[in-house]
This record gives C-alpha cells, sequence and structure tokens, in this order.
C-alpha cells in the first residue's frame, strides 16, 4: 500500500518496529515521539492515516483527537489509537472521543498493517489490486475467479478468499488466529477450532496441484505464502 503515515508513539524500540512494517509495505512514515511533535506536523500537512499512542510524555494522546475532531480540516482523518490500555473502558474511551481504530499492546505487526488499510479503504486513499499472479496462477478480484495455467479453476468463496489473502502478504507468515478473523471474520478472543482452516487448505492444495507447494506451514504460527 503506498500511504503517508504519522506514528505518534514515545517507546523508540516500537516506533521503530511500526515504521519499519509500514515501510516495507510501501508507505512514507514520519515517527514522532510528543505531542508538540505531532502538532507541528499536523500543521505542516495531513497524514493519510494517524497512529496515536494514549500515553505520550507531554499529554494524553486523546486530547489530540479530541482536537483533531474538532476541527474541520482533520474531522475525518483515520486514526488508530495505539496503546498498552486493554480495558473495555479504556477502548469505549478512545471510540467515543474519535478513533476509528483501537489496537492494544503488545500486537501482531499484520494485525496493525491490516487494519490501518482497512482504514485507509474506508477513507477512499487506498488503491487496491485487482489481480494477484504467482507464476502460472492468477487471481482476479472483480471477478472472482481463479486461473491455472490459463484456464479457469473453481474455488468455494472461503477458498478464493483464503488464496487471496496469502498471495497478497506474500512471503510473509500469517497466523492461524489472523486468517479466522481477516478471512472468516471470527471475532478477536473467541475460543474457536482453526481446523477450518486446514479443511479449506486441504481442499485448496488439491485444485491447484504444484503451485500448492507455495503454501508453507510454519510450526505452531500459521502459514505463508512463498514467492
Amino acid at each position: 500500500m503506498k500511504a503517508q503515515i504519522l506514528v505518534v508513539e514515545d517507546q523508540a524500540a516500537t516506533s521503530a518496529l511500526i515504521r519499519d512494517v509500514l515501510k516495507e509495505e510501501g508507505c512514507e512514515v514520519q515517527a514522532v515521539d510528543t505531542l508538540a511533535k505531532a502538532r507541528k506536523s499536523l500543521e505542516r500537512a495531513l497524514p493519510d492515516c494517524l497512529v496515536l499512542d494514549r500515553s505520550l510524555p507531554d499529554g494524553e494522546g486523546l486530547d489530540l483527537l479530541h482536537d483533531l475532531r474538532a476541527a474541520p480540516r482533520s474531522a475525518n482523518l483515520p486514526v488508530l489509537v495505539l496503546t498498552g490500555q486493554d480495558t473495555t473502558k479504556d477502548k469505549i474511551a478512545g471510540l467515543h472521543m474519535g478513533a476509528d481504530d483501537y489496537l492494544t499492546k503488545p500486537f501482531n505487526t499484520e494485525e496493525l498493517v491490516a487494519r490501518i488499510e482497512a482504514l485507509l479503504r474506508r477513507a477512499g486513499a487506498l488503491e487496491e489490486p485487482t489481480v494477484q499472479a504467482s507464476g502460472e496462477l492468477k487471481l482476479d478480484r472483480i471477478s472472482r475467479m481463479a486461473f491455472l495455467k490459463g484456464k479457469e479453476m473453481p474455488l468455494s468463496a472461503k477458498e478464493f478468499d483464503l488464496l487471496w489473502f496469502l498471495m497478497h502478504r506474500r512471503n510473509r507468515v500469517l497466523t492461524r488466529d489472523f486468517l479466522l478473523q481477516h478471512v472468516w471474520g471470527y471475532e478477536e478472543g473467541l475460543d474457536l477450532s482453526t481446523k477450518v482452516i486446514d479443511v479449506t487448505l486441504s481442499h485448496l492444495r488439491d485444485k491447484l496441484g504444484s503451485p500448492a507447494d507455495k503454501i508453507v506451514a510454519v510450526r505452531g504460527y500459521g502459514y505463508r505464502f512463498d514467492d
């Protein structure tokens, strides 16, 4: 994804992690560690998305969020609140203040990227690819058709979604919980069996033939599409 992201985070390691992950995704990232620096940056230009920590050296991140929502110029700026405050009360406070999404620390980097992508997509700031291709395998997201060696390959809805997601994030490991949330739409924290992933992948591998070798299981973690 190509987008300009402002990260407001005072923990150096966390800030560097977010910056590196988003740069790998093709984003332009500016990272600051105080509210004062964030305000100066936002006065100069608005990013496509703001990643905002709540606890900062010079104040509460939600105060900045309140001011952004009160100003017509920044009222619709996509904001992801990132914080170690993980109680339901804290989350509700952030959402009521105007946060578009809320992610608690520690976090999965793939989850962070997916949530930012979702915010950018809703804001119309993200141009989504319509085709994924790897060797003789091609997926068309508009027609939801899959092709192998130029011939249509019938896939179920979930088989298509799973393969699209793996190819879209090729060479990155996706956890089982992550796939359950973003392919099947299951809510985070539910105690659900991941057998549904195994069954879907088994059917998918049978249909793919040799390209199925690109889908690699990472023991105890998840799956990766090697390309």
